[in-house]
């Protein structure tokens, strides 16, 4: 992910965290002076989703500038993972989806203001945003994995990495994984940065590392170009990629998290992986 993204992200949550320290006592003590003054609060409503039912339309905030998970074309259309898993889930529902594109860094304050239902935009978990928004399961891990050339397949955990030559991109989180596991795990693996993932990846198809961790992302382009495999069942890093709502939509992301575990054992999302990161001509 660029770390535009995260950099905006980590403000967002640092404002909020602010304000959480601030009014978490006030908040408190007004809860339960309410709940004393008019007894059990009844089931909270979901106006969005009361909405969505009666509009036959759900609205999807996006940032609609990072292929392959979404992107807006001249003509208007919008293409991408994204798109089509909000799609899905639209068509689930039994509802119409409208996308509104709005940049990264105000994608949280545009579901608060009530401009869009939901964020599906490549969006990681930020435990500190927790009370904030609420989040839906992970449908996307976008960690750092293990490369080995296609054919290959010497490496089963990651203390079968010792005495591996090693590939990694300069400065990356699978570059501090790496170190970790060399000082603090012991792991005698030979460590090689490179300025590129795709230097890294050459090195690999040259035979000059033994494999190569790279984000997800980047290993399914790769693994669509030919050559290499993802070695399965290893993630270095936790990237999950979630769908957020508002506080007030429980009902929509009981909704939402009902159909992506629909969606993950039917294989769809599976497919939506195949379509758009493994897909060379994509």
């Amino acid at each position: 992910m660029p770390a535009g993204r995260w950099d905006a992200i980590r403000r967002y949550g640092r404002d909020r965290r602010v304000l959480v320290v601030l009014t978490a006592s006030l908040g408190l003590i007004a809860a339960l002076a309410l709940l004393f003054t008019v007894g059990p609060l009844a089931p909270q409503r979901d106006l969005t989703w009361e909405r969505i039912q009666r509009q036959g339309v759900m609205r999807v905030g996006m940032d609609a500038s990072y292929p392959p998970f979404e992107v807006q074309l001249q003509d208007g259309s919008y293409h991408g993972y994204d798109v089509d898993l909000a799609r899905e889930i639209g068509s689930r529902l039994g509802v119409g989806v409208e996308f509104v594109n709005v940049h990264f860094d105000g994608l949280y304050d545009a579901l608060r203001a009530g401009k869009f239902d939901l964020i599906i935009s490549a969006l990681p978990y930020d435990q500190f945003l927790t009370r904030d928004v609420l989040y839906s399961h992970s449908y996307f891990n976008a960690g750092q994995v293990i490369l080995e050339r296609e054919g290959e397949a010497s490496v089963k955990s990651l203390y079968d990495l010792a005495g591996q030559r090693v590939g990694v991109e300069l400065g990356s989180a699978g570059h501090e994984r790496l170190r970790t596991l060399q000082r603090e795990k012991g792991v005698a693996l030979q460590l090689t940065a490179f300025t590129t993932p795709e230097e890294a990846r050459d090195a690999l198809l040259n035979g000059k590392v033994d494999v190569v961790v790279v984000d997800a992302i980047t290993a399914y382009e790769f693994v669509g170009r030919g050559g290499v495999h993802v070695v399965e069942g290893i993630l270095l890093t936790d990237e999950p990629y979630v769908i957020a709502v508002a506080l007030q939509s429980p009902i929509l992301l009981e909704k939402v998290n009902g159909i992506l575990v629909q969606l993950r054992e039917e294989g769809v999302l599976d497919a939506l992986r195949e379509r758009w990161l493994l897909s060379a001509d994509e």
